[in-house]
């Protein structure tokens, strides 16, 4: 019998059988499989893979994912106690890296739809590539023989300069222990979107506050009854039990990594506890919170190496010619960098040359697209996203309030959740009549759900178009999205509201609850709109 050397990783067993071409793996989670995913390239050619995962636990219920890869003969899978079973089969031997990854996407969601790098993966990739697991759809082998004479690769993914000298492509990515470098360009990357994330945060203030102590490069968190051990990073144990975890007053100062991967998970740290909010102010925990974990997953996560953000087109449908300079007035000051604007004029009132007047000073490209005003809003809406070149598509209302930061969050959301529509919680609310700001939290931020903000959307043109594209209805249009999305199997995930507030005018809405609704279940009020720089607002 052939015997087959296979990696060794921690948190997951490996059984090679058949002479080598089926493998029987016991792993602990799915980031233990992403690990031996990224270590198998070029390590087995298998037709058959069979996966037992201790702990899985599914986005939503009855959730499973789809392995994205050709020549899958046959999938079963099954729920297992706390885990999973999956067995996955080929009609042809198949790289083991790609019959983990077409794994990884069964159990835990990936965004698709995006323009981006294809990804080429070398042998011998560290551990510290796992975060790429998920995008291993093309990898190297040694005995391949095809097209050899054309360009091989975007970016070829290896653990050592010149590493495969004879492979072309555009770029070089090098991932190592200890570093990682794009183009013989050191960046630090250290959080893993699928581990390092907000999921189940809270938009409400301090819960706890953790004391922490560091120990070499161990962290000790102790919050309430609580005990907390990092071992030098954050697992993905250590960030399902931080989730209540607002704060960390620390003896020390942090390792950089370790810092980052915190921050990324929601977590402030301070050396000391008045260098944290006030345990009852919530827009200033939420504030600092959603600020620092921004800047760790741009900034320290695979995507900043890569430069890899997806194009945004913002589709705004306005009927009512007053609402226009305030609505651009918030599109000019958004800071993504690949955006554009696409203004659907829509309406007898609404002169298109005067839309195009007012779109002059916006500093992103802009499409004016006159509407007849016997078309639904959800025909404007389509026509918008006809007309629209982004790879995702975001839907703004012309009379809401949008921080700079919004596009950013709803991607960065996105990423970290891999559903294929996000949006944000209805937190801020203006009420008109009150002249006043009420933050509301009743819907769970940073949560799987059936509900987000309507203009706050942000989809797939693939995904959207998947399922039909926008109906055309005259009202209720995002709910008719996620209805239809839902039927089809994608998720919907509501990240935190902060950088939104809903305006409930005292005329002209189409939402069937009174002003009274809004008045209930309130934890902070404010004085006519909120003015604070997270929302574009400050003086």
């Amino acid at each position: 019998m052939l015997h087959v050397t296979v990696p060794s990783i921690p948190g997951a067993k490996v059984r090679s059988r058949r002479g080598g071409v089926s493998w029987q793996v016991t792993a602990k989670g799915v980031h233990a499989v992403q690990r031996l995913c990224v270590a198998s390239v070029d390590v087995a050619a298998l037709t058959e893979l069979e996966l037992k995962v201790e702990f899985w636990r599914p986005p939503v219920a009855g959730w499973v994912g789809s392995p994205r890869l050709a020549g899958i003969s046959e999938v079963q899978f099954a729920r297992e106690d706390a885990g999973a079973t999956l067995r996955l089969c080929t009609s042809t031997p198949t790289d083991a890296a790609l019959l983990l990854a077409a794994a990884v996407r069964c159990l835990r969601p990936v965004a698709s739809g995006d323009a981006g790098p294809e990804l080429t993966f070398a042998a011998g990739l560290p551990d510290t590539a796992a975060s790429l697991a998920p995008h291993v759809h093309d990898v190297l082998r040694a005995d391949e023989k095809r097209d050899r004479h054309l360009r091989r690769s975007d970016v070829l993914v290896v653990a050592s300069e010149g590493q495969a000298p004879e492979i072309e492509r555009a770029s070089t990515l090098v991932v190592s222990d200890v570093a990682w470098s794009f183009d013989g360009v050191e960046y630090d990357v250290c959080v893993d979107p699928t581990i390092h994330r907000p999921v189940g945060r809270r938009s409400t203030g301090a819960n706890a506050i953790g004391k922490g102590a560091l120990d070499g490069a161990s962290l000790t968190v102790r919050a309430g009854e609580a005990t907390i051990v990092l071992e030098g990073v954050v697992s993905a144990a250590n960030a399902r039990a931080l989730r209540d975890v607002a704060g960390i007053v620390v003896d020390a100062g942090l390792p950089d990594r370790l810092q980052h991967q915190l921050a990324a998970c929601g977590v402030l740290v301070s050396a000391r506890r008045e260098g944290l909010p006030a345990p009852d102010d919530d827009l200033a925990w939420q504030s600092r919170s959603v600020s620092a974990r921004r800047h760790a997953l741009r900034q320290h996560g695979p995507s900043a190496i890569l430069d890899a953000w997806p194009s945004v087109s913002v589709i705004l449908a306005t009927y009512r010619p007053d609402h226009l300079e305030a609505a651009m007035r918030y599109v000019s000051g958004l800071r993504y960098p690949r955006l554009e604007v696409v203004v659907g004029a829509h309406g007898p009132g609404v002169d298109p040359a005067r839309v195009w007047e007012l779109t002059q000073d916006v500093p992103h490209p802009v499409t004016v697209v006159p509407v007849e005003a016997e078309r639904t809003l959800g025909e404007v809406l389509q026509r918008c996203t006809d007309r629209a070149e982004g790879a995702l598509i975001t839907k703004m209302d012309d009379d809401d309030v949008y921080g700079p930061e919004h596009v950013w969050d709803l991607v960065l959301a996105r990423q970290y959740s891999g559903a294929e529509l996000v949006g944000k919680a209805l937190d801020w609310i203006y009420v008109e009549s009150e002249n006043a700001t009420v933050f509301r939290p009743v819907y769970g931020a940073e949560k799987y759900a059936d509900f987000v903000a309507g203009g706050t959307i942000l989809i797939s043109r693939a995904d959207l178009m998947a399922v039909g594209g926008w109906r055309p209805v005259p009202k209720s249009v995002d709910r008719a999205l996620l209805d239809r999305l839902q039927a089809a199997g994608g998720l919907v995930y509501r990240t935190h509201g902060l950088g939104y507030v809903y305006v409930r005018h005292q005329r002209g809405h189409t939402a069937a609850v009174s002003d009274e609704h809004f008045l209930t279940k309130v934890r902070d009020r404010h004085s006519g709109l909120i003015a604070h720089e997270a929302f574009g607002t400050a003086s």
